[in-house]
Protein backbone atom coordinates (compact mmCIF):
# COMPACT_ATOMS: atom_id res chain seq x y z
CA UNK A 1 0.00 0.00 0.00
CA UNK A 2 1.13 3.55 -0.56
CA UNK A 3 1.26 6.09 2.21
CA UNK A 4 -2.19 7.19 1.04
CA UNK A 5 -3.39 3.61 1.59
CA UNK A 6 -4.15 2.96 -2.05
CA UNK A 7 -3.95 -0.71 -2.97
CA UNK A 8 -1.11 -1.19 -5.50
CA UNK A 9 -2.93 -4.16 -7.01
CA UNK A 10 -6.43 -2.81 -7.72
CA UNK A 11 -6.06 0.93 -6.81
CA UNK A 12 -8.89 0.73 -4.27
CA UNK A 13 -8.85 3.01 -1.23
CA UNK A 14 -10.95 0.51 0.72
CA UNK A 15 -7.99 -0.66 2.80
CA UNK A 16 -7.52 -0.85 6.55
CA UNK A 17 -4.79 -1.92 8.96
CA UNK A 18 -5.69 -4.96 11.05
CA UNK A 19 -2.49 -6.27 12.64
CA UNK A 20 0.93 -5.14 13.83
CA UNK A 21 4.04 -6.66 15.35
CA UNK A 22 7.06 -4.48 16.06
CA UNK A 23 10.84 -4.85 16.01
CA UNK A 24 11.16 -7.87 13.74
CA UNK A 25 14.42 -8.68 11.89
CA UNK A 26 14.31 -7.23 8.41
CA UNK A 27 16.16 -10.25 6.95
CA UNK A 28 15.24 -13.87 7.59
CA UNK A 29 17.81 -15.23 5.13
CA UNK A 30 20.84 -13.67 6.82
CA UNK A 31 22.52 -15.47 9.70
CA UNK A 32 25.09 -13.81 11.92
CA UNK A 33 28.61 -14.82 12.92
CA UNK A 34 28.20 -13.96 16.61
CA UNK A 35 25.38 -13.67 19.09
CA UNK A 36 25.71 -9.98 19.82
CA UNK A 37 25.54 -9.03 16.15
CA UNK A 38 22.54 -11.32 15.70
CA UNK A 39 20.63 -9.74 18.57
CA UNK A 40 21.39 -6.23 17.29
CA UNK A 41 20.54 -6.94 13.66
CA UNK A 42 18.46 -4.38 11.73
CA UNK A 43 14.78 -4.54 12.69
CA UNK A 44 11.55 -3.11 11.36
CA UNK A 45 7.82 -3.04 12.04
CA UNK A 46 5.06 -5.04 10.42
CA UNK A 47 1.69 -3.32 10.03
CA UNK A 48 -0.61 -5.35 7.82
CA UNK A 49 -3.47 -3.75 5.90
CA UNK A 50 -6.25 -5.52 4.00
CA UNK A 51 -7.85 -4.46 0.72
CA UNK A 52 -11.45 -5.59 0.82
CA UNK A 53 -11.81 -5.02 -2.92
CA UNK A 54 -9.26 -7.59 -4.15
CA UNK A 55 -8.01 -9.37 -1.00
CA UNK A 56 -4.45 -8.06 -1.21
CA UNK A 57 -2.59 -7.60 2.10
CA UNK A 58 0.51 -5.41 2.51
CA UNK A 59 2.87 -4.19 5.20
CA UNK A 60 2.29 -0.44 5.49
CA UNK A 61 5.55 -0.04 7.45
CA UNK A 62 7.72 -1.74 4.82
CA UNK A 63 10.79 0.16 3.62
CA UNK A 64 12.52 -1.51 0.63
CA UNK A 65 15.67 0.53 1.26
CA UNK A 66 16.29 -1.52 4.40
CA UNK A 67 16.75 -4.76 2.47
CA UNK A 68 19.88 -5.93 0.72
CA UNK A 69 20.00 -9.28 -1.06
CA UNK A 70 23.71 -10.06 -1.12
CA UNK A 71 25.63 -13.32 -1.24
CA UNK A 72 25.25 -13.53 2.55
CA UNK A 73 21.56 -14.28 2.02
CA UNK A 74 20.54 -17.95 2.22
CA UNK A 75 17.00 -19.21 2.55
CA UNK A 76 17.27 -22.39 0.50
CA UNK A 77 14.88 -25.24 1.29
CA UNK A 78 16.55 -27.73 -1.04
CA UNK A 79 18.38 -29.61 1.72
CA UNK A 80 15.04 -31.10 2.78
CA UNK A 81 14.11 -34.42 1.05
CA UNK A 82 10.43 -33.44 1.35
CA UNK A 83 11.05 -30.15 -0.44
CA UNK A 84 13.26 -31.85 -3.04
CA UNK A 85 10.39 -34.18 -3.88
CA UNK A 86 8.04 -31.21 -4.25
CA UNK A 87 10.48 -29.32 -6.48
CA UNK A 88 10.93 -32.37 -8.71
CA UNK A 89 7.18 -32.91 -9.03
CA UNK A 90 6.66 -29.24 -9.91
CA UNK A 91 9.42 -29.26 -12.52
CA UNK A 92 8.08 -32.48 -14.04
CA UNK A 93 4.53 -31.13 -14.20
CA UNK A 94 5.59 -27.91 -15.93
CA UNK A 95 7.74 -29.85 -18.41
CA UNK A 96 4.90 -32.22 -19.27
CA UNK A 97 2.15 -29.59 -19.44
CA UNK A 98 4.05 -27.12 -21.63
CA UNK A 99 6.40 -29.49 -23.49
CA UNK A 100 9.49 -27.87 -22.00
CA UNK A 101 12.11 -30.05 -23.63
CA UNK A 102 15.18 -28.55 -25.28
CA UNK A 103 13.71 -25.13 -24.52
CA UNK A 104 14.90 -21.90 -22.87
CA UNK A 105 14.10 -21.27 -19.21
CA UNK A 106 14.51 -18.06 -17.19
CA UNK A 107 14.25 -18.05 -13.41
CA UNK A 108 13.86 -14.71 -11.64
CA UNK A 109 15.21 -14.90 -8.09
CA UNK A 110 16.89 -18.26 -8.65
CA UNK A 111 18.73 -18.32 -5.31
CA UNK A 112 21.54 -20.85 -5.62
CA UNK A 113 20.03 -22.27 -8.78
CA UNK A 114 18.70 -25.59 -7.47
CA UNK A 115 15.31 -25.48 -9.20
CA UNK A 116 16.65 -24.02 -12.44
CA UNK A 117 19.28 -26.73 -12.68
CA UNK A 118 16.64 -29.35 -11.96
CA UNK A 119 14.18 -28.27 -14.65
CA UNK A 120 17.03 -27.94 -17.15
CA UNK A 121 18.28 -31.43 -16.28
CA UNK A 122 14.86 -33.10 -16.46
CA UNK A 123 13.92 -31.45 -19.78
CA UNK A 124 17.38 -31.04 -21.31
CA UNK A 125 16.71 -27.29 -21.29
CA UNK A 126 18.92 -24.22 -21.35
CA UNK A 127 18.62 -21.82 -18.44
CA UNK A 128 19.40 -18.29 -17.30
CA UNK A 129 19.05 -17.45 -13.62
CA UNK A 130 18.89 -13.95 -12.14
CA UNK A 131 19.67 -13.32 -8.48
CA UNK A 132 21.97 -10.78 -6.79
CA UNK A 133 22.54 -13.29 -3.97
CA UNK A 134 23.69 -16.11 -6.26
CA UNK A 135 26.93 -17.64 -5.06
CA UNK A 136 29.05 -20.59 -6.02
CA UNK A 137 29.74 -22.99 -8.80
CA UNK A 138 28.39 -26.48 -9.38
CA UNK A 139 31.46 -28.71 -9.80
CA UNK A 140 30.83 -32.03 -11.46
CA UNK A 141 27.41 -30.98 -12.72
CA UNK A 142 26.96 -31.58 -16.43
CA UNK A 143 23.69 -29.64 -16.57
CA UNK A 144 25.44 -26.55 -15.14
CA UNK A 145 27.10 -26.16 -18.54
CA UNK A 146 23.63 -25.40 -19.95
CA UNK A 147 22.85 -22.68 -17.38
CA UNK A 148 24.06 -19.10 -17.02
CA UNK A 149 23.75 -17.23 -13.73
CA UNK A 150 23.60 -13.43 -13.57
CA UNK A 151 24.16 -11.75 -10.20
CA UNK A 152 21.59 -9.01 -10.68
CA UNK A 153 17.90 -8.23 -10.38
CA UNK A 154 15.90 -9.08 -13.49
CA UNK A 155 14.85 -5.97 -15.42
CA UNK A 156 14.23 -4.61 -18.91
CA UNK A 157 18.01 -4.40 -19.28
CA UNK A 158 17.82 -8.13 -20.00
CA UNK A 159 15.10 -8.02 -22.64
CA UNK A 160 17.42 -9.81 -25.04
CA UNK A 161 17.01 -12.96 -22.94
CA UNK A 162 13.83 -14.61 -24.18
CA UNK A 163 12.41 -17.86 -22.86
CA UNK A 164 9.72 -20.50 -23.28
CA UNK A 165 9.19 -20.49 -19.51
CA UNK A 166 9.80 -17.67 -17.05
CA UNK A 167 9.50 -18.86 -13.48
CA UNK A 168 9.67 -16.81 -10.32
CA UNK A 169 9.22 -18.61 -7.03
CA UNK A 170 8.95 -17.00 -3.58
CA UNK A 171 9.98 -13.58 -4.90
CA UNK A 172 6.85 -11.51 -5.67
CA UNK A 173 5.95 -11.31 -1.97
CA UNK A 174 9.22 -9.39 -1.44
CA UNK A 175 8.25 -6.68 -3.95
CA UNK A 176 6.28 -3.77 -2.52
CA UNK A 177 4.66 -2.81 -5.83
CA UNK A 178 3.91 -6.08 -7.64
CA UNK A 179 1.91 -4.33 -10.36
CA UNK A 180 4.94 -2.32 -11.48
CA UNK A 181 7.07 -5.45 -11.52
CA UNK A 182 4.61 -7.53 -13.55
CA UNK A 183 3.95 -4.66 -15.95
CA UNK A 184 7.70 -4.46 -16.53
CA UNK A 185 7.83 -8.22 -17.10
CA UNK A 186 4.96 -8.02 -19.60
CA UNK A 187 6.76 -5.27 -21.54
CA UNK A 188 10.03 -7.18 -21.46
CA UNK A 189 8.49 -10.38 -22.81
CA UNK A 190 7.01 -8.34 -25.65
CA UNK A 191 5.18 -10.32 -28.32
CA UNK A 192 6.53 -13.77 -27.38
CA UNK A 193 3.03 -15.25 -27.26
CA UNK A 194 4.23 -18.79 -26.56
CA UNK A 195 6.01 -17.81 -23.36
CA UNK A 196 4.59 -19.32 -20.17
CA UNK A 197 5.10 -17.68 -16.78
CA UNK A 198 4.96 -19.55 -13.49
CA UNK A 199 4.93 -17.60 -10.23
CA UNK A 200 4.71 -18.99 -6.71
CA UNK A 201 4.03 -17.10 -3.48
CA UNK A 202 3.05 -17.90 0.11
CA UNK A 203 -0.68 -18.47 0.51
CA UNK A 204 -2.12 -15.75 2.76
CA UNK A 205 -5.32 -17.76 3.13
CA UNK A 206 -3.33 -20.32 5.13
CA UNK A 207 -2.08 -17.58 7.44
CA UNK A 208 -5.62 -16.36 8.03
CA UNK A 209 -7.44 -19.69 7.98
CA UNK A 210 -5.00 -21.90 9.88
CA UNK A 211 -3.25 -19.17 11.90
CA UNK A 212 0.09 -19.86 10.28
CA UNK A 213 1.39 -16.77 12.06
CA UNK A 214 5.07 -17.68 11.77
CA UNK A 215 4.77 -17.01 8.02
CA UNK A 216 4.50 -13.28 8.74
CA UNK A 217 7.95 -11.74 8.20
CA UNK A 218 9.26 -8.26 7.41
CA UNK A 219 10.63 -9.25 4.01
CA UNK A 220 7.14 -10.27 2.90
CA UNK A 221 5.60 -6.91 2.15
CA UNK A 222 2.96 -8.36 -0.21
CA UNK A 223 0.55 -11.15 0.74
CA UNK A 224 -1.65 -12.72 -1.93
CA UNK A 225 -4.99 -14.44 -1.76
CA UNK A 226 -6.30 -16.39 -4.75
CA UNK A 227 -8.26 -13.32 -5.89
CA UNK A 228 -5.51 -10.73 -5.56
CA UNK A 229 -3.03 -13.07 -7.25
CA UNK A 230 -5.42 -13.54 -10.18
CA UNK A 231 -6.23 -9.84 -10.32
CA UNK A 232 -2.66 -8.58 -10.47
CA UNK A 233 -1.74 -10.95 -13.31
CA UNK A 234 -4.87 -10.26 -15.37
CA UNK A 235 -4.58 -6.50 -14.95
CA UNK A 236 -0.92 -6.59 -16.05
CA UNK A 237 -1.66 -8.33 -19.33
CA UNK A 238 -1.59 -12.07 -18.63
CA UNK A 239 -4.18 -14.76 -19.28
CA UNK A 240 -4.41 -17.19 -16.37
CA UNK A 241 -4.04 -20.85 -17.31
CA UNK A 242 -4.13 -22.26 -13.79
CA UNK A 243 -4.13 -21.03 -10.19
CA UNK A 244 -3.96 -23.50 -7.33
CA UNK A 245 -2.68 -24.11 -3.83
CA UNK A 246 0.52 -26.16 -3.76
CA UNK A 247 2.90 -27.58 -1.16
CA UNK A 248 0.11 -28.78 1.11
CA UNK A 249 -1.62 -25.39 0.85
CA UNK A 250 1.38 -23.32 1.96
CA UNK A 251 2.00 -21.84 -1.52
CA UNK A 252 -0.08 -20.46 -4.37
CA UNK A 253 1.09 -21.25 -7.89
CA UNK A 254 -0.10 -19.41 -10.99
CA UNK A 255 0.51 -20.34 -14.62
CA UNK A 256 -0.19 -17.73 -17.27
CA UNK A 257 0.43 -16.72 -20.86
CA UNK A 258 0.54 -13.33 -22.50
CA UNK A 259 -2.86 -11.69 -22.80
CA UNK A 260 -4.39 -8.44 -23.99
CA UNK A 261 -4.34 -6.57 -20.68
CA UNK A 262 -7.89 -7.29 -19.54
CA UNK A 263 -8.62 -5.91 -16.06
CA UNK A 264 -11.43 -8.36 -15.34
CA UNK A 265 -9.96 -11.57 -13.89
CA UNK A 266 -13.32 -12.72 -12.53
CA UNK A 267 -12.47 -12.25 -8.86
CA UNK A 268 -15.59 -13.99 -7.62
CA UNK A 269 -14.38 -17.33 -8.95
CA UNK A 270 -11.18 -17.10 -6.92
CA UNK A 271 -11.93 -15.69 -3.47
CA UNK A 272 -14.47 -15.86 -0.69
CA UNK A 273 -14.18 -12.20 0.23
CA UNK A 274 -16.59 -12.34 3.14
CA UNK A 275 -14.68 -15.28 4.59
CA UNK A 276 -11.42 -13.40 4.18
CA UNK A 277 -12.83 -10.23 5.74
CA UNK A 278 -14.11 -12.20 8.74
CA UNK A 279 -10.74 -13.90 9.18
CA UNK A 280 -8.94 -10.56 8.94
CA UNK A 281 -11.25 -9.00 11.54
CA UNK A 282 -10.55 -11.81 14.00
CA UNK A 283 -6.87 -12.27 13.22
CA UNK A 284 -5.31 -9.98 15.86
CA UNK A 285 -7.27 -11.66 18.66
CA UNK A 286 -6.43 -15.14 17.35
CA UNK A 287 -2.76 -14.15 17.07
CA UNK A 288 -2.65 -13.01 20.70
CA UNK A 289 -4.31 -16.25 21.79
CA UNK A 290 -1.78 -18.32 19.85
CA UNK A 291 1.12 -16.37 21.33
CA UNK A 292 -0.34 -16.76 24.82
CA UNK A 293 -0.67 -20.52 24.38
CA UNK A 294 2.97 -20.84 23.40
CA UNK A 295 4.15 -18.59 26.21
CA UNK A 296 2.37 -20.85 28.70
CA UNK A 297 3.79 -23.97 27.08
CA UNK A 298 7.33 -22.62 27.15
CA UNK A 299 6.97 -21.59 30.79
CA UNK A 300 5.81 -25.10 31.70
CA UNK A 301 8.83 -26.61 29.94
CA UNK A 302 11.14 -24.22 31.78
CA UNK A 303 9.58 -25.03 35.16
CA UNK A 304 9.94 -28.74 34.43
CA UNK A 305 13.62 -28.25 33.59
CA UNK A 306 13.14 -29.52 30.03
CA UNK A 307 15.67 -28.73 27.32
CA UNK A 308 14.10 -27.73 24.01
CA UNK A 309 15.44 -26.91 20.56
CA UNK A 310 13.73 -25.26 17.63
CA UNK A 311 14.12 -27.18 14.35
CA UNK A 312 14.35 -24.86 11.35
CA UNK A 313 16.47 -21.72 10.98
CA UNK A 314 14.45 -20.26 8.12
CA UNK A 315 11.67 -17.68 8.00
CA UNK A 316 9.31 -19.48 10.36
CA UNK A 317 12.05 -20.09 12.91
CA UNK A 318 13.00 -16.41 12.93
CA UNK A 319 9.36 -15.36 13.37
CA UNK A 320 8.63 -17.93 16.09
CA UNK A 321 11.59 -16.88 18.22
CA UNK A 322 11.15 -13.14 17.70
CA UNK A 323 7.38 -13.00 18.13
CA UNK A 324 7.74 -14.91 21.40
CA UNK A 325 10.88 -12.92 22.31
CA UNK A 326 12.78 -16.11 23.19
CA UNK A 327 16.47 -15.76 23.94
CA UNK A 328 18.22 -17.80 26.63
CA UNK A 329 15.17 -20.01 27.28
CA UNK A 330 16.03 -21.91 24.08
CA UNK A 331 19.73 -21.95 23.30
CA UNK A 332 19.93 -23.81 19.98
CA UNK A 333 18.22 -24.03 16.61
CA UNK A 334 18.77 -27.14 14.48
CA UNK A 335 19.05 -26.90 10.70
CA UNK A 336 20.21 -29.41 8.09
CA UNK A 337 21.66 -26.67 5.86
CA UNK A 338 25.42 -26.86 6.58
CA UNK A 339 25.92 -23.25 5.46
CA UNK A 340 23.83 -22.05 8.41
CA UNK A 341 25.43 -24.24 11.05
CA UNK A 342 27.68 -22.35 13.47
CA UNK A 343 25.90 -19.07 12.74
CA UNK A 344 23.35 -17.26 14.94
CA UNK A 345 19.64 -16.48 14.54
CA UNK A 346 18.60 -12.94 13.62
CA UNK A 347 17.07 -11.01 16.50
CA UNK A 348 17.26 -13.61 19.25
CA UNK A 349 20.78 -15.00 18.91
CA UNK A 350 20.39 -18.78 19.19
CA UNK A 351 23.29 -20.73 17.73
CA UNK A 352 22.42 -22.87 14.72
CA UNK A 353 23.64 -26.45 15.04
CA UNK A 354 23.59 -29.68 13.05
CA UNK A 355 21.30 -32.59 13.97
CA UNK A 356 24.38 -34.50 15.19
CA UNK A 357 24.90 -31.89 17.90
CA UNK A 358 21.85 -33.32 19.67
CA UNK A 359 23.61 -36.60 20.50
CA UNK A 360 25.27 -35.01 23.55
CA UNK A 361 22.69 -32.35 24.40
CA UNK A 362 20.33 -34.41 26.60
CA UNK A 363 17.34 -33.22 24.64
CA UNK A 364 13.74 -33.32 25.91
CA UNK A 365 11.65 -31.43 23.33
CA UNK A 366 11.92 -30.68 19.61
CA UNK A 367 9.77 -27.78 18.40
CA UNK A 368 9.09 -28.41 14.71
CA UNK A 369 8.57 -25.05 13.04
CA UNK A 370 7.02 -26.37 9.81
CA UNK A 371 4.76 -29.42 10.27
CA UNK A 372 5.42 -30.52 6.67
CA UNK A 373 8.89 -31.62 7.78
CA UNK A 374 7.84 -33.40 10.96
CA UNK A 375 8.15 -36.92 9.55
CA UNK A 376 11.65 -36.44 8.10
CA UNK A 377 12.78 -34.71 11.32
CA UNK A 378 11.48 -37.60 13.39
CA UNK A 379 13.39 -40.03 11.20
CA UNK A 380 16.61 -38.02 11.59
CA UNK A 381 16.21 -37.87 15.36
CA UNK A 382 15.39 -41.57 15.55
CA UNK A 383 18.62 -42.25 13.66
CA UNK A 384 20.48 -40.45 16.44
CA UNK A 385 18.95 -42.86 19.01
CA UNK A 386 17.04 -40.02 20.68
CA UNK A 387 13.43 -40.09 21.86
CA UNK A 388 12.36 -36.51 22.62
CA UNK A 389 8.84 -35.14 22.60
CA UNK A 390 7.85 -33.44 19.32
CA UNK A 391 5.73 -30.30 19.26
CA UNK A 392 4.58 -28.61 16.04
CA UNK A 393 4.61 -24.83 16.10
Amino acid sequence: MSKENVCPVCASTDVSMFFEVLDMPVHIGVQWSNQDAARHCPKGDIKLAFCSSCGFIANLAFDPARLEYSQAYDNSLHFSPFFQEYARSLATRLIERYDLRNKDIIEIGCGRGDFLLLICELGNNRGVGFDPSYEGEHPGSEVAKQVTFIRDFYSENYASYQADLICCRQVLEHIHNPTDFLTMLRRTVGDQSNTVVYFEVPNVSLILRDLSIWDIIYEHCSYFSHGSFAYVFASCGFNICDLAETYEGQFLGIEARLGNGSTDPGLDQWDDFKGMADAVAAFADHYRSRIGTWQSRLKQMEQAGQRAVVWGAGARGVSFLNMLKIQDQIKYVVDINPRKQGMYMAGTGQQIVSPEFLRDYQLDVVIVINPLYESEIQQLVKGLDLTPQFLCA
